[in-house]
């Protein structure tokens, strides 16, 4: 089976959950022993998320050319087509909300990570929202299998998409423990003297997305300040085109902890291992998530998880992370004092939180890719899948 895969989220050195899952999955697929033959397609040379290294997992990748390659969205739905019939392609995969239109005899597999601008739409800049609706919109109805990291991302599809239901896999995410495992004390102190990190400190991550409700902590850290424990916020991120602005600076200072903040921005890998290795704990109250990958890298660093108790969360943090109402700033005041005076429940979390990061493999994240990929080839021959 000749398969095709869309890689234009790796043209990016920062590219995200949507990178990030799509690298870590086609380097699980490449380690299986299979006959099938993989393509990937892009715009721009890809390459590895968090370095400036050309890609290379021993897949060609063929890039577009013409003026289509200006935009991912019109060269992927449009100029791939050519690419895909001299590859004699049997099998798209679309992992960016992005399929080929009217790409004759060729099945395709969809994922869909979240639902973010149906749940969430005064979020979004109008013209995403309403480009991201019919983009989805198309998708959903053109997938012959349509795949989500989370039965809560599932239900939320069949929510909006009544007719999704019957042609959804689930195959959630993994992560790689030979990456995110817990890194040494003497490297921790390295990085957080660099950074003017005090202990102890919690971590969060884009702070600049108005959904991941940075602001819930800083209210949670000055109430803990006000009442005589101090703890530093490292905020990891960069600004964002959203309908919300997040201002982080002035966040602080209307909660009290201007002084406690630290903005590193965006950092590398090796140092996001190392900040979630030397965390009091990983505060991660989202409003909204489809999987939320950041929470089982924390674990697999053992880093002690805060969470919300609402979408995919639940679902993926298991009984390891403590869950709070992502609103209740009180209630997130009330998790990280209990971690920071009881070390006997901090060290269950701990372990607790290792692991449930070890039930998370790309392995088993590429293993279920490839059913899905068998499975709408099978629908599409049989005439039962979406239209192409």
């Amino acid at each position: 089976m000749n398969i095709g895969i869309d890689i234009t989220a790796l043209q990016s050195r920062y590219p995200g959950g949507i990178g990030t899952s799509l690298y870590e999955t086609m380097r699980a697929l490449a380690e299986l022993e299979t006959e099938h033959s993989f393509f990937m397609y892009a715009t721009r040379p890809p390459v590895i998320p968090f370095s400036s290294e050309p890609l290379d997992i021993g897949r060609p990748v063929r890039l577009g050319t013409g003026l289509s390659t200006r935009s991912n969205i019109l060269w992927m739905q449009t100029g791939v087509n050519r690419l895909l019939r001299e590859d004699r392609v049997e099998v798209f995969w679309g992992p960016r909300h992005l399929l080929p239109f009217r790409a004759r005899g060729v099945a395709t597999v969809a994922t869909v990570h979240d639902f973010w601008d149906r749940v969430y739409p005064g979020q979004q800049p109008i013209a995403n929202r309403l480009a991201g609706r019919v983009l989805m919109d198309r998708i959903v109805r053109q997938a012959d299998v349509v795949v989500t990291p989370s039965m809560a991302t599932a239900r939320d599809g069949e929510r909006f998409f009544g007719h999704m239901g019957r042609r959804t896999r689930v195959v959630p995410w993994g992560v790689d423990t030979s990456i995110f495992s817990p890194d040494s004390e003497p490297a921790v102190d390295v990085l957080l003297e660099r950074l003017g990190v005090r202990r102890p400190y919690v971590l969060i991550m884009d702070a600049y997305n108005p959904r991941k409700n940075a602001e819930a902590v800083l209210d949670a850290v000055g109430r803990l300040a006000a009442a005589g424990t101090a703890i530093d916020v490292v905020a990891l991120g960069r600004p964002r085109s959203t309908a919300v602005e997040v201002d982080l600076a002035a966040l602080a200072s209307a909660h009290g902890v201007s002084d406690s903040l630290r903005i590193p921005g965006d950092v590398t890998r090796d140092d996001l291992v190392a900040l979630m290795s030397g965390a009091l704990a990983f505060v991660y109250p989202s409003v909204y998530e489809g999987f939320g990958m950041p929470v089982v890298e924390a674990m697999a660093c053992g880093c002690p998880v805060i969470t919300s108790n609402v979408s995919s969360l639940p679902e993926v943090a298991g009984d390891a992370a403590l869950l709070v109402t992502p609103t209740d700033a009180a209630g997130i005041a009330a998790a990280l004092l209990l971690l920071s005076r009881d070390p006997e429940e901090r060290s269950r979390r701990v372990d607790a939180g290792l692991a449930r990061a070890r039930e998370f493999t790309w392995r088993h994240t590429a293993e279920g890719m490839l059913a899905a990929f068998e499975e709408a080839l099978l629908v599409h021959r049989a005439g039962s899948g979406g239209a192409s």
